[in-house]
């Protein structure tokens, strides 16, 4: 994923490849340092601000601090549907990458992670990508939205867009 001429991020979804069903990305450039944009990233009470679906989270389980293995929820809403998310860290690579699935211990949880490449000492590259083999199993996810990964992706660039905003 790159950025196109606007300076937009650009998703990575390509309608023949096998993956695109489950998967989607988005990528920007961010005038902020890889140590800055982790710490946002991996701050829950910052880290909806960038989301158009998710409005709040809250640790679980004893959890404090975002670290692997450490358990919070998602809260969130899209249009007049709320709903709740239970996610377990699953890799906190200091301004490098995070990451956590959703829900905990599932076989068919959705990966979301953040990768961080700094560019300069002030700049990074940024790509939020999610895997969601759930879109796939209709037997296990009888309330499949149609356009589904499409509204993942296009929440990928959102968000991205608001991370960049958040450090201009």
């Amino acid at each position: 994923a790159s950025e196109d001429d606007s300076g937009a991020p650009r998703g990575v979804g390509d309608a023949g490849d096998a993956s695109a069903a489950t998967e989607g990305s988005a990528t920007v450039d961010v005038n902020a340092s890889a140590t800055d944009v982790f710490a946002y990233l991996t701050d829950l009470d910052r880290l909806p601000g960038l989301s158009p679906e998710n409005v709040r989270c809250e640790f679980l389980d004893g959890s404090t601090k975002v670290a692997v293995g450490a358990t919070f929820r998602g809260h969130n809403k899209a249009r007049d549907y709320e709903w709740h998310a239970d996610c377990v860290v699953t890799e906190f690579d200091p301004a490098k990458a995070f990451a956590y699935s959703v829900p905990p211990k599932f076989k068919h949880a959705t990966v979301w992670r953040y990768d961080i490449t700094p560019t300069g000492d002030a700049t990074c590259t940024v790509t939020e990508s999610f895997d969601a083999p759930l879109l796939e199993l209709p037997e296990i996810y009888p309330g499949k939205i149609e356009g589904r990964r499409d509204n993942l992706e296009q929440a990928c660039r959102t968000t991205m867009n608001n991370l960049r905003a958040a450090f201009e």
